[in-house]
């Protein structure tokens, strides 16, 4: 049985890494089309340093994640 547990717990670690990549993925997608509207005049500063903070979050859980692979 503590076989079983340790898999699982395996398995929940996989799908956290797998989902802070995403995430990041996302957030750098975000914020280059952020920084795009922004350029053309669409969009506030404020949604870009939203984002950009978005980012920073995003690559500081994929960096916990990773290190506790």
């Amino acid at each position: 049985m503590e076989r079983e547990t340790i898999l699982e717990h395996e398995t929940t670690l996989e799908h956290a890494l797998d989902l802070a990549r995403s995430n990041h993925k996302e957030a750098l997608r975000l914020l280059a089309e952020a920084k795009t509207a922004f350029a053309a005049g669409e969009i506030v500063e404020d949604r870009v340093i939203q984002l950009e903070s978005l980012l920073e979050l995003a690559a500081e859980d994929l960096h916990r994640v990773t290190k506790e692979q």
